[in-house]
């Protein structure tokens, strides 16, 4: 039973704590613990606190407003539920500190990993392949293969 409601917060942040929905930050408020420590794609730093986690968010979101999510695969352990997603964007908007390029990007592969406890997310881990991320938005080229 405990397994089964992490797995639901953990999918309802998902779907309901998306940046594209209008209540999103209704949902963070429900599901994420204040002290929040996210780790993100292997930056040496986590972010720390819901509302500098929101607002990096923010920052994610405005570069590609039509991103979705397509859960692809879930996995709960005792504290911890992992998931794996397919992005789909275009980005129409700045994103980490790149101009709009109004390139289409796919990324496989999107692993989210939360740590639960009494009913809110305390930890996440999210990596994603930023470098192909770069190459589709056409900011990386791929050096040619002799």
């Amino acid at each position: 039973m405990f397994v089964e409601q992490n797995k639901a917060i953990a999918l309802r942040f998902a779907t309901e704590g998306w940046g594209t929905n209008p209540n999103w930050k209704k949902a963070w408020d429900e599901l994420v613990s204040s002290e929040i420590v996210h780790y993100f794609c292997s930056w040496a730093e986590p972010i720390r606190g819901i509302e500098a986690n929101k607002k990096f968010a923010v920052s994610l979101f405005q570069g590609f407003p039509d991103i979705r999510q397509t859960i692809e695969e879930t996995i709960a352990q005792e504290d911890k539920v992992m998931y794996r997603s397919t992005l789909q964007g275009t980005h129409t908007g700045i994103f980490m500190g790149i101009p709009p390029t109004g390139k289409v990007i796919t990324v496989n592969g999107s692993f989210n990993l939360f740590r639960i406890s009494e009913g809110k997310i305390v930890e996440w881990w999210y990596e994603l392949n930023l470098l192909e991320v770069m190459k589709q938005m056409g900011v990386i080229t791929e050096p040619a293969l002799k």
